[in-house]
């Protein structure tokens, strides 16, 4: 549901042509996918039997190995013809990126990453109304599964806060 209601501002078209959130350097690794273990499961019986995974307390994330000679770790999921092979198995933070749910202070807040190019070029007040249109789902989930919430880092854009609608939302 969440990327049927994200396609109102951001297209896959858009999306294949950059594929930014399928890349990591050093400095954003921590944006790797959290994996259920019931994601992960299926991923090794339907999609990539051989792919490895790195335990971390009840999810994981996937191995991913160094580029040669560049400091980039691509998702062992992205097909350089096809995109992402898991469709509408992708991890959650993949179907809402480029929102991210992140902890300020004990409070769970819905961020816009900086990084995603078209993005940036979308009105605020548009960005916002579509994280409020998603919130309810993304709090909820972020509830289930607390390891899906990231540290909130300074440079990413507050669309909501949780537990506020969307006129009381600070930008």
């Amino acid at each position: 549901m969440t990327e049927k209601m994200l396609s109102k501002i951001l297209s896959k078209e858009e999306c294949a042509k950059c594929r930014i959130c399928c890349c990591f350097d050093s400095y954003d690794i921590w944006e790797t996918p959290y994996i259920s273990q019931t994601l992960a499961s299926k991923i090794l019986q339907e999609y990539a039997p051989k792919q490895e995974f790195i335990k971390k307390e009840n999810h994981f994330l996937f191995k991913m190995d160094k580029e040669q000679n560049a400091d980039l770790y691509y998702c062992p999921m992205l097909d350089n013809e096809k995109g992402c092979i898991l469709g509408d198995d992708k991890p959650f933070d993949c179907r809402i990126w480029p929102l991210r749910v992140m902890a300020l202070n004990e409070t769970k807040v819905i961020t816009l990453s900086p990084v995603c190019p078209t993005m940036n070029e979308k009105s605020i007040k548009e960005l916002t109304k579509t994280a409020n249109e998603l919130a309810d789902q993304i709090f909820e989930y972020a509830d289930e599964n607390p390891e899906a919430v990231k540290p909130y880092l300074d440079g990413y854009p507050i669309l909501v806060v949780e537990g506020k609608k969307y006129k009381d939302t600070l930008v």
